[in-house]
């Protein structure tokens, strides 16, 4: 897979950010506009948001959703995002699901979808300051499941303690109309064949 997920914010972001956007709000009495590169939520669809980003002024807006993930405590452990992806790419459909920093590596991170379906083992392409990511590819018969499911869950294990297994909960209540709007946004619509320019 070679797709690469687009730069979602994360609650350290949010939080971090939030204390400068409120002082540009009483000062100016206008809420700043986004800047450039950096994704701001258009909708929500129940446990879902959709977050676009402009990264030139007259650029096409590049949007996903992105949900928070919580474990079983409701404390946010991880987060995810879903991208619709061009035709030349083998899978409709992509995801990028990013863990804290302490999570050991070498196991990868499984996908399960409800608690009864198989789990899929995925490598973990990389770390940041943000946390270690690892990109899932989803096909027709991945996102059907989840347009009827309820839930998925992420499980990895915390270098701190390579044996336990920590869980996070992604949430399917929204993900069909999300899915929706964001294949409605996407520059070419989900199923469509790109047409090549002419010579």
């Amino acid at each position: 897979m070679t797709f690469r997920p687009l730069a979602a914010s994360t609650l350290l972001a949010c939080a971090l950010m939030l204390p400068q956007a409120t002082l540009a709000e009483e000062t100016t009495g206008e809420a700043p506009g986004p800047a450039f590169g950096e994704p701001y939520r258009v909708t929500t669809h129940q446990d879902w948001e959709i977050l676009c980003t402009r990264f030139e002024e007259d650029g096409p807006e590049l949007c996903e959703m992105y949900q928070l993930l919580l474990n079983e405590d409701d404390s946010p452990v991880a987060e995810i995002t879903v991208a619709v992806l061009p035709p030349e790419e083998e899978y409709p459909v992509g995801a990028t699901v990013t863990t804290p920093l302490g999570t050991f590596l070498l196991p990868g991170m499984g996908w399960q979808i409800g608690d009864d379906g198989e789990i899929r083992a995925e490598p973990f392409q990389m770390c940041n300051a943000v946390g270690c990511m690892a990109l899932l590819g989803l096909d027709d018969a991945d996102v059907q499941a989840m347009r009827r499911g309820s839930h998925a869950n992420v499980l990895f294990r915390p270098f701190s303690n390579p044996q336990a297994v920590a869980q996070a909960r992604v949430s399917l209540m929204g993900f069909t109309a999300a899915l929706e709007d964001l294949q409605d946004r996407a520059p070419v619509p989900l199923g469509a064949t790109a047409v090549p320019e002419a010579d």
